[in-house]
Formats: C-alpha cells, structure tokens, sequence
C-alpha cells in the first residue's frame, strides 16, 4: 500500500514539477532578479510589474531612477537644452521590448531656459514581450544599456549596464506581484490617451502661436491650469507659455524659435494640473493633434483671462518691422540706411584714405569710372557675403545677428593688426607694394580697379560695428524673409553706402576746389594714421571685453614686433629671400602665440544675467523683467556691444550723462543693459522678438503697452519725449 502510494507521488512530480518550481521562482525570486547601479547622481535599476512572465506573453518592465535632490534627467523632448534617456536592448531571441511610454514631464525653469524633465524617482514604463518558445522554470536574461543626461548647475552625462531576470512561468500559472507593481499600475491610469470630445487647432501670425484646445459640447464649469508639451524639439520658446481661460475653453499663447520652421500639425501632450481633467477619463494627460491655419494676426477670444497666474511677458513682441510695407519701399530705406552708413565714425576714416588717394590721381574719366564701378562692386559683393554668411549660420542653428563676425575674438584681432598695419602704412613706415612679389606688384600696379575694389571692402569690415538709422528696421525685415529677398534688401544697403563716393569719383569737380598738390597731401595722409591706431586701440578694448587683459598684452606685444618687421623690411634690415623668409616665420610666431584661444565666450544659451552691474544699469535678465511687469514698472533696455561704435557714441553723449540718470529716475525706470559683446543667444532672440538683428537697440517696455523703440542715434530730446510717454 505504502509502495502504491510512494509510486503515484513520484508520477505526480513528474508530471506537475515544472509548475511547482515555476511557482516557487514566482515566490521567492523577485527580490535577486535585478541589482542598482548607483552613479554620482541617480541610482538606476530595471524592474518589472510582475514576479514572471508566460511564454509569447506580455508585463510592463521599466527603468527607474531616483535622482539625488535638485537634480534632473530629461523627457523625449528636453525643451531648450538636454538630451532625452535613451536604452540599447540585448534580448533573448524573439523578445520584443516596446518605447519607452514617458510619464508626464514637469517645466524645469533654468534662468531665462525652460527645459521638460523629471526629479525625484522615476519609473520610465515599457513593455515587453516574452519569446514564444520561452521554456517555463528557465529565467530570461534582459540586458540594458542606459544613458541619461543629469543637471543641475551642471550637466553631466551619465551611463550604466543593466540587467533583469525574468522568470518564466508556465501558462496555468499567475505570477506574483513585486514592490514596483503599484507603481506600474499608478503609471498604467495615466498614460496618455487621445484628446476625445475635444478640438485642437493652431494659429500663425509670424512667430506668434496661439493653440486653442475647445470641447466639442459644453464647457466644463471648472478648467484647472493645464501645460502643453510639444513633441517637436526645437520649435518653440518653451519660456513663451501664456495659458488663458476663454468662454470657450483654453488658449495657449507660444512663440516659434527664430530659425524654426512652421509644423504643418502640432502635436503633443496637455496635462492637467492639480485636479481631476476636464476631458475626462482616468489620467491627466492627453495626446493632442492641432493642425496649422495662417492668420494675419493673433488674437485671443473676447473675455480671455490668464489662468495660470503669471504677468504677460516684460519684452512683448513688437510689430514685425516694416511689415505693412511693400519690398519696394523697404529697399528704399535699406539704401537710405546704406548712404547714412558714411556718416558713421568706423566707416569715415576709411572713406577719407581713399578720397586722398583719388585726389593724388589723374582725371582721366574712364578710369575713375572703372575704379568707382570696383568700389561700389566690392561693397555690394561685402554685404551680400556677410548676408550669405549670417542666413546660412541662421539656418543652421546659431543664434547670430548683424557683426557677428565681431563677437569672434580671433576676428577682432585680426582687424586690429590689419588697422594697425594701415596706420603704419600711411605714416610712410612700409609700402604694401613692397611686401608683395615683383609680378603681384607690377599686376597691382596695372590694375588700380583691384585696389578700389579691395577699399571697398574694408569699408563694409570697417562699417559692420554699425547701424545707422533706418538699417535697424531693414535688417529686422530681411533676416524674416526668404534667402532671395533678404539679398535684395543687403544689396540695396550696400548699393546706398556705395554711391556717395561713386558719384565723387565719376564727377571730379570737386577737386578743383582742393589746394595745388604739394606737402599737405603727404602730411594729411600721415594724420589719417592717427584714426587707425585709434580704430586698433578700440579692437584691443573689445578683445579685452571678450577674452580678458592678458590676451590683450598679447597682441600689444604681437603689433610691436609687426611693428620692428615692418621697420626691418623699410631700412634693409632684412635683405633678400631668406631674410624675408625669416621675417614671415617671425610673424607667423607671433601670431599663434597671441591668438585669443581662451576667450571666454558665452555659450548658446548663456544669459547675459550672469554679467556684472553696471552703476545704475542691471544686466539683462528676463525673469527681472518679468517681475518688473507685474510690478507696473517701466523699463529701458540698451541692447549694446563693445564693438557697437555708434552704441559707445550713444553712451557717453547720452545714456551715461547726468541729464539722462536724472530724468531715468524721476521716470521711475529701471535701466537694463544687454551687452551682445560675446555671442548670447538669449539676447539674440530678445532682438528677433523686437524685429531687430543688431545693435545698438533702444526699447522702452511700458506697463500694459506695446515696447516703444528708439532711433538708433539718439540724443537727450528723443530720450525725453520718450519718458513723456509714460505719465498719464
């Protein structure tokens, strides 16, 4: 009897074994299958929703992070910087692990930034599904390779490899539950699901976007706050989020990047805060697809209120410059903006060495007409290249505007040799001629048009510090236009900044009026030396603003020993090929030892709120300005640069006189300077937002009005007839 039923328990175990220890794996495993990897900052581990999984079935497995306090990782879409966490699978053959299904995002406000991210712990779901031929009471072995971006004041990429074991349960089993199961289930009520019984539409005016999110029947009596998380990276200013509640539902206020192009769809996640949906269903966030219209311009619904308790941004959006306005006009006052460009103190030097050189030379009119056509060629063909130049780094990202080529300090060194150079030049110390080989001088010497066209551009190099009136508005409208129309508008500034001296060189007439030629001629050019060494000294001031004074010494020394080269060259001190051939090597040394390679540049996306105040001027910082507006004060903002020359004017004649400081504060206005001296893509999208692409800018931020801009050359009557714009 004993035998019969020892003999039957032994069938029995046989035939149920693998059961039972499936059960037992189902039981006692979960807490082996997976260890932690802990970094500097996050602790990583994958989990899973259950204790095991059936062959060809399917559990929710995911990645969880807990960030150490003040720390955060990214969502799929990062907002203004950062990078989303990605995973690399190895797998048991015929699994299938799905995306990543990402819980909703918070707004991580940085300075000016807004990035989408996660702090705190994290649990990143997704689903995975077992080989069909996966054997019950064998484990599956799940490998990943996580990366993630972690910031706070710093960013720091991180990594670990990660594994799970899974066992296999047999198909009559049910596994267990693990310590993370409540956690997937709270994942799995809010998933996103598609916005059902609502309409999602968006408008286009320029930049300006306006998502309206309206229910399809009655509107709900409360409508908590909600945010929108685009899909899309780069597409928007993500600090630009104005939510209003209207009669008719939400509307959404956002502003496209500048180089951004428009989406045919918006598509994307709106989440609720804080109470239940008003769309219904069980989570609060819910997938959106808002097709795009073109409208003249934005405009909310009657009876809009702001619902999420924030002021309406400081630095509004000014009307798009010369938008009313037709091409042909625009191009008139580009080429009026051109002519003024003379009158500008970087660009008059430079015309004055080349009216001297005109002056010493025949009047024979078909060559003066061939050497004013290579000028006005070489300012026009200048211009446009700059334009090519700034349109192509636009369109690849950067955030740049007009003298950029200025917030380079290896740029700026190299015009200040070059000045330098031409002031030595003129005090007779050296002849270019001399410096070039026997058949590229005797080729120069037969083609004067070469060097006219060459004046020509060092005119533009000379001119792109400055902005005159009227270029303000007509470099705005170009940088918003297609690539051919804004080449038409550049063409037409340089067209303007070209003809005065063209016209001086084809009607000679003027001449006459000039003294015999005789000494004064040689000593005149001699004193156009002076405005060049000054012209050298302010270059080594901006290299000083934007590298430091040690890079500074360092190309004093350097245009020292250009100096003794040139000297050496002039009294023979250097005879023959290989003692000019000693001289360049000399040189070169110099100039890759005194090459700004430290220069402190401000990242894309730096604030300029990093800057020191200056006396009563605050640095640039849009938070401040925002508080600013909720306060119901007034503000002035000097968009300026060290490389500015009309900006420095402006300063001392004006901003920085007691005139001016006395009628700021009866005014009660709080003064603002964004210094554009090193690149800061901040302040390059506070001038697009202003329909302007260079300094210097002047605008008056009034409380529940439009900005006001100011000319670009100012003086004490236009700063008070300004001021008077603000009493009531």
């Amino acid at each position: 009897m004993l035998g019969d039923l020892f003999s039957a328990g032994v069938v029995f175990l046989r035939a149920c074994w693998p059961l039972l220890l499936t059960l037992c794996l189902a039981v006692l495993a979960p807490p082996l299958q997976a260890r932690a990897v802990k970094t500097e900052h996050v602790t990583a581990e994958l989990v899973a929703e259950r204790s095991a999984v059936a062959p060809g079935d399917s559990l929710q497995i995911g990645l969880r992070l807990q960030h150490i306090p003040q720390w955060h990782t990214y969502w799929r879409n990062p907002g203004d910087s950062g990078l989303p966490t990605s995973i690399d699978w190895q797998l048991p053959a015929g699994a299938r692990v799905d995306d990543i299904e990402w819980p909703a995002p918070r707004r991580l406000p940085i300075g000016p930034l807004v990035n989408y991210g996660y702090e705190g712990e994290l649990l990143l779901p997704m689903r995975f599904t077992a080989p069909a031929n996966a054997k019950p009471g064998t484990e599956l072995r799940l490998v990943a390779q996580a990366q993630w971006l972690v910031c706070h004041d710093v960013c720091i990429p991180e990594s670990a490899t990660l594994e799970l074991l899974l066992p296999v349960a047999g198909t009559g089993a049910t596994p267990g539950s693990t310590p993370w199961t409540a956690q997937f289930e709270q994942a799995a009520a809010q998933r996103p699901q598609p916005l059902q019984g609502w309409n999602a539409a968006l408008q286009r005016s320029g930049r300006d976007l306006l998502l309206t999110l309206e229910p399809s029947g009655a509107v709900p009596a409360a409508l908590p706050p909600v945010e929108v998380f685009p899909f899309a990276e780069q597409l928007i200013e993500t600090a630009v989020h104005e939510l209003h509640a209207t009669p008719r539902g939400y509307a959404l206020k956002m502003r496209l990047l500048p180089d951004a192009a428009p989406p045919a769809t918006l598509q994307g996640i709106v989440v609720a805060q804080g109470s239940a949906a008003p769309w219904g269903g069980a989570g609060p966030m819910a997938e959106f697809s808002a097709p795009l219209r073109e409208v003249a311009a934005i405009q909310l619904p009657d009876g809009a209120r702001r619902l999420d308790g924030q002021p309406t941004r400081a630095l509004a959006v000014a009307p798009p410059p010369l938008a009313g306005l037709g091409l042909g006009l625009v191009l008139l006052l580009a080429f009026a903006g051109g002519v003024l460009l003379n009158l500008m103190p970087c660009v008059f030097p430079v015309l004055s060495i080349k009216l001297l050189s005109l002056a010493q030379q025949s009047a024979e009119p078909r060559a003066l007409r061939t050497q004013a056509l290579a000028y006005g060629a070489g300012v026009v063909a200048s211009f446009l290249a700059l334009a090519a130049a700034l349109i192509g780094l636009q369109a690849a990202g950067s955030a740049v505007g007009w003298g950029f080529q200025l917030q380079e300090p290896g740029m700026v060194f190299l015009l200040a040799l070059l000045f330098f150079a031409i002031g030595l030049n003129l005090m007779g110390v050296f002849e270019f001629g001399n410096l070039l080989p026997q058949r590229a001088a005797s080729w120069r010497a037969r083609r004067p048009a070469g060097d006219a066209f060459a004046c020509g551009v060092l005119a533009v190099v000379a001119a792109s510090p400055c902005t005159a009136p009227f270029m303000g508005a007509a470099l705005g409208y170009a940088l918003t236009q297609s690539p051919p129309m804004a080449l038409a508008v550049f063409a037409a500034l340089g067209l303007g900044m070209a003809l005065p001296y063209m016209a001086l060189t084809v009607a000679p007439g003027w001449r006459r009026r000039l003294p015999r030629p005789g000494a004064w001629m040689e000593r005149l050019k001699q004193g156009l030396a002076f405005p060049m060494f000054a012209t050298a000294v302010w270059l080594l001031w901006v290299l000083g603003q934007q590298a430091g004074v040690s890079a500074m010494a360092r190309v004093l020394m350097t245009l020292v020993g250009v100096g003794l080269l040139l000297w050496l060259l002039r009294v023979g001190g250097l005879r023959g090929l290989p003692g000019k051939g000693a001289g360049v090597l000399a040189l070169a040394a110099l100039l890759a030892w005194s090459w700004p390679v430290e220069a402190p540049l401000a990242t894309p996306g730096a604030s300029a709120a990093t800057a020191q105040a200056e006396g009563d001027w605050q640095p640039y910082d849009e938070q401040a300005l925002q508080r600013y507006a909720a306060e119901g004060r007034p503000v002035f903002i000097d968009f300026t640069a060290a490389w500015c020359v009309s900006c420095q004017v402006n300063k001392r004649l004006v901003l920085n006189t007691d005139e001016a400081r006395q009628a700021f504060q009866r005014a009660n206005v709080v003064l603002v300077r964004a210094d554009w001296t090193r690149r800061d893509a901040t302040i390059t999208q506070a001038l697009a937002r202003l329909g302007r692409n260079g300094v210097p800018v002047y605008v008056l931020l009034r409380p529940g009005r439009e900005p006001m801009l100011l000319p670009e050359i100012l003086s004490q009557n236009i700063l008070r007839e300004a001021l008077a714009t603000l009493q009531p």
